[in-house]
């Protein structure tokens, strides 16, 4: 890390040497543009061909999608825009792609990320603030639009190390959300979900079943991430955060997370997966609930052996706190380029996140359509309606859904969490000294990356 805040330092200076100052250059927030600087650089007509090119992290079939949609962006815009996608892998290898390209001078117009590489980049300097392209009265966003985009998805794209700006725009969204197998919770004698973690744990508990060999066979629970821990501090009441600098998921919330699960584990009502094989154990009809992200969806059916009545549902609470969970997917940052490239991108954004683009996107991939609006298409009606009412349960959930903080430091934080949830599976440690360590961890990879 130190070597990384390092690079980011001189990378820093050397930007700052050979172009004009930026909003978002350096650590701490710069003064804010004034209307004649917004107009400059958001409120330009574009006059001619422009070629931007954005690295994203799409494969396979969604890459497919997304190409044939960037394609129509291409034909009908009328502002002679071409953007040209090219894939560079997942978030870590476009990381990595980045780091490289920032200290070359070859970085894309636009780039898929997650929110807190994209405070690194700002770190760097290279990135454009958005507030101006979105407030535009020529190319912006009318405040009904705004209004529209789901404010979770909106307050994970402001940057608190940069003054609250927003640095991003939302691409792709999913949810963390609790899996239930409907006729196993019927079979058990329940005829409601779990509303609380008490009543979770009950029914995980009943849904175990042992062999005559004294194995088990079937389970309550499969595993828990560190979106699921997070959810769960926050429907028992925690924060995610308590300063900048101190992570708020190290109280009796994230312990108590913690102590269910290492329960879970030693009574063996829990399923250890093996990276996604419990989607298998869930399609056999032996698991009871599990947690993910929503846009997991299309691998559950898949794995289905016999059809299965499933649903997706909101995260239990303590009986007092309000039912929350977690947000999360990639972004869209636009880089430093010419006013005109970077008019380009915003106007592919604006573009791709309309409501009949976000609702196609929605069918074509599963993830989450970013506008509430969307729910209008008739197309994605019709698919939530029929094959994919599970989309429907979950976009429900949106306007309970937090964001993860768009800081630096926080992939250290989740990476810290995630080895007190493997210490705990694998009994190494008890949660009370696995959290523990988490926690100082997390707060001090914050206080690195102020």
């Amino acid at each position: 890390m130190r070597k990384l805040l390092a690079l980011f330092a001189v990378t820093a200076f050397l930007v700052a040497a050979c172009t004009p100052a930026s909003p978002t250059t350096g650590a701490s927030p710069a003064p804010q543009a004034t209307a004649t600087e917004q107009a400059t650089e958001a409120d330009i007509t574009l006059s001619g061909p422009v070629q931007v090119t954005l690295w994203h992290n799409q494969s396979g079939a969604l890459a497919k999608g997304f190409e044939e949609m960037i394609k129509e962006f291409n034909s009908s815009n009328g502002k002679g825009i071409t953007v040209k996608p090219e894939f560079q892998g997942n978030y870590t290898q476009i990381y990595q792609k980045m780091l490289g390209a920032i200290q070359a001078g070859t970085v894309p117009e636009g780039v898929v990320a997650v929110e807190n590489q994209v405070a690194d980049y700002a770190r760097a300097g290279i990135i454009v603030e958005m507030d101006p392209y979105i407030n535009s009265k020529k190319n912006g966003l009318s405040p009904e639009s705004l209004k529209d985009i789901y404010q979770p998805y909106i307050d994970s794209n402001r940057y608190p190390q940069y003054g609250d700006r927003i640095l991003s725009f939302p691409f792709i969204k999913s949810l963390e959300v609790m899996m239930v197998n409907e006729d196993l919770l019927k079979e058990l004698g329940y005829s409601a979900h779990p509303k609380t973690w008490a009543e979770f744990e009950e029914m995980s508990r009943k849904a175990k079943v042992v062999g005559a060999d004294g194995k088990v066979t079937r389970w309550g629970w499969a595993g828990m991430g560190s979106e699921a821990f997070l959810a769960g501090v926050l429907t028992r009441g925690g924060s995610i955060l308590k300063s900048p600098t101190e992570v708020g998921f190290g109280g009796a919330e994230g312990l108590e997370m913690l102590q269910m699960y290492d329960r879970c584990i030693k009574e063996e009502f829990c399923y250890v997966p093996k990276g996604f094989d419990w989607q298998d154990r869930f399609g056999e009809g032996n698991l009871l609930f599990a947690t993910g992200t929503s846009t997991g969806r299309p691998f559950i059916k898949a794995a289905f052996k016999k059809p299965i009545n499933w649903s997706l549902f909101g995260m239990p609470t303590n009986g007092t706190a309000p039912s929350r969970t977690i947000q999360f997917g990639g972004v869209i940052a636009i880089t430093r380029s010419t006013p005109e490239k970077q008019l380009a991108v915003w106007e592919f954004l604006k573009w791709f996140t309309d409501a009949k683009q976000t609702a196609k996107w929605s069918v074509l991939s599963s993830y989450m359509p970013v506008r509430a609006s969307a729910l209008e298409d008739a197309a994605l009606k019709a698919h939530w309606a029929g094959p994919d009412v599970q989309g429907a349960q979950a976009f429900a959930l949106v306007p309970t859904s937090a964001a993860g903080p768009s800081i630096r430091g926080w992939q250290e934080v989740r990476d810290a969490i995630f080895e007190a949830i493997t210490k705990v599976q694998t009994k190494k440690e008890a949660p009370d000294t696995s959290l523990a360590t988490a926690t100082r961890k997390a707060n001090d990879s914050l206080k690195e990356n102020q």
